[in-house]
């Protein structure tokens, strides 16, 4: 049974936005499949009820669904407690109740709600009817993804990459000695632990890890990508001191995997497809409506928004239309 308590958040505020929002396709399908067959009228039956108030208010189990798969959606849950689901039914509770209210009734009958409910019923049939017509029949096959990877592998290039080390002195005396020691044949790693500055660095052999080439190149990437793999630099100035990098591993520049852009690219066609057959479809109809845009009284929509008063000494001229379609 239905025990009403206090929740730490309520999600009232959420619902009644959700009740006014454009239908998503996200929570289309399992209102769709909440609900039963389309057009059912049916009295709900007794293992459908989940709530009641009173004589007059009944919540169902699919309009408890419906909340459940709007509010999966808007927040990207798979799963919902049993606090949110217990919140999701108090508040369809609390809306059913302000409902009775008689000042609130009276606002269905006010232009602007009016307004408001016909957009809200326009743009969910508009939204019903894409997902039916266009997004449902799209199709892309798995040779449509390879040819787009094939043919746009530029695409998916990354860039050359350098393992790179330093070794950080406080002046230009102490890298010479330092350099020289290199040259002769010391080890790297060894010198970097001895006489780094950069501590952190320093105890790692002097590792700062892997650089990609950037474009424009950084001030570092100018140093480590004219190095060759193994290679150190001359003797680099910077903010923090005297500094000698060593090019530890170079790695060329490759391609993402096809299995790695497989699903960005399947949704890209996708949405390309879509896009292409409502284009079609729209302008088909755009074609036969003999539509017309008259440019004067719509360059004068601003001026006289909100009952400002026309310039003065002007007047309207109609203007010839603009037929679209031609």
């Amino acid at each position: 049974m239905f025990r009403p308590r206090k929740l730490g958040k309520s999600v009232f505020l959420w619902l009644l936005a959700a009740s006014v929002a454009v239908s998503a396709p996200a929570w289309e399908k399992s209102a769709r499949a909440a609900s039963g067959p389309q057009g059912s009228k049916a009295a709900p039956g007794r293992s459908d009820i989940v709530a009641v108030a009173g004589k007059r208010i009944v919540i169902t189990r699919p309009e408890l669904e419906l909340a459940m798969a709007r509010y999966r959606a808007a927040t990207g849950k798979d799963r919902l407690t049993e606090a949110e689901i217990n919140g999701l039914l108090e508040d369809l509770i609390r809306r059913r109740l302000l409902l009775q209210i008689a000042t609130v009734q009276a606002y269905k009958k006010d232009p602007a709600v009016v307004a408001k409910v016909k957009n809200y019923e326009d743009s969910l049939i508009v939204a019903r009817w894409v997902e039916g017509k266009i997004r449902s029949k799209v199709q892309v096959s798995e040779q449509e993804i390879r040819a787009y990877y094939d043919t746009n592998r530029q695409l998916y290039r990354t860039p050359p990459k350098v393992k790179a080390s330093y070794i950080l002195l406080r002046t230009r005396g102490e890298a010479e000695m330092i350099l020289k020691k290199l040259h002769g044949g010391a080890d790297f790693a060894q010198l970097a632990k001895q006489y780094s500055i950069d501590l952190p660095t320093g105890q790692r052999g002097g590792r700062i890890g892997t650089i990609s080439e950037s474009r424009p190149p950084s001030a570092l990437g100018k140093v480590l990508f004219l190095l060759a793999q193994g290679e150190t630099s001359e003797i680099i100035t910077t903010k923090a001191g005297y500094a000698i990098f060593k090019a530890d591993k170079i790695y060329p520049p490759g391609f993402k995997p096809y299995e790695a852009v497989h699903n960005n690219i399947r949704d890209q066609l996708f949405r390309k497809k879509a896009r292409d057959s409502f284009k079609q479809i729209v302008q088909k109809l755009e074609k036969n409506a003999g539509i017309k845009i008259f440019k004067g009284p719509l360059g004068e929509i601003e001026q006289t928004s909100g009952n400002a008063p026309a310039p003065a000494g002007k007047q309207k001229v109609a203007a010839a239309p603009v037929v679209a379609g031609k």
